[in-house]
């Protein structure tokens, strides 16, 4: 099957906007308090620039609709529909991808917690983004 073979374009959107969706809960309620420690980035009002901001929010907008093309191209050409593709799919993603990179850059630098944080919200947001593209096909 070819990957541009019926795009969705309202599902990949859709998928876009839910993961940026859970990366905001997910950084900003879930585990901001976490994050800003490990990382060491604190958010103070008036000490936090808003071009940082601004930079940061759209940098990660460009990495959500990657990131959501990246899964939407494993759904189509593994084929995968239904729930049980969905969870196969982004195991997949999250057992070749997401930990293997996340562990790279952050296990062995020491950084369990924020290891934990950032791979649960990219294994989350795949999990969602595959069962949006599987089910609305």
């Amino acid at each position: 099957m070819s990957v541009n073979q019926n795009f969705n374009i309202a599902a990949y959107i859709t998928a876009v906007i839910v993961y940026y969706f859970i990366g905001f809960v997910w950084y900003s309620f879930l585990f901001m308090k976490a994050w800003q420690k490990e990382t060491g980035i604190k958010m103070e009002s008036g000490k936090f620039s808003i071009w940082i901001f601004i930079y940061s929010m759209g940098g990660q907008l460009i990495m959500s609709f990657l990131y959501a093309l990246g899964v939407y191209m494993v759904v189509m050409l593994g084929n995968f529909a239904g729930i049980k593709g969905a969870l196969i799919a982004s195991g997949s993603i999250i057992g070749f991808f997401v930990i293997p990179l996340n562990s790279a850059n952050l296990l062995f630098a020491n950084k369990k917690i924020l290891f934990l944080i950032d791979s649960g919200y990219q294994s989350a947001g795949a999990v969602v983004m595959a069962l949006i593209l599987t089910l609305w096909r």
